[in-house]
């Protein structure tokens, strides 16, 4: 298996502008600069029912690092392409 020492980043987010303003989920996780330690953030923005910005970080561990790097491996999803993806309407729905 690979160490923290190498780079990694992968990012998350989805979201869209409909009736309650610009809404998202976004999650990502990162090898920080000492390579021994790793990042993961998530932040949930919402305005249905008026609630506000969530925001989250935590340190893991390099076991949740080489786990999140074996889904991608085997999920194959590096190789899929959103360009065929509809457009989301004004409700958020495909």
């Amino acid at each position: 298996m690979s160490t923290l020492n190498e780079p990694f980043y992968i990012r998350y987010y989805s979201g869209h502008q409909g009736r309650h303003g610009h809404e998202f989920l976004e999650f990502d996780f990162r090898v920080l600069g000492d390579g021994r330690s790793a990042s993961a953030r998530y932040a949930n923005n919402s305005n249905y029912r008026n609630d506000s910005l969530i925001r989250k970080e935590m340190n893991i561990s390099s076991l949740l690092v080489e786990e999140i790097k074996r889904i991608i491996k085997t999920s194959e999803i590096m190789k899929e392409d959103d360009s065929k993806w509809p457009q989301k309407n004004k409700d958020g729905r495909q």
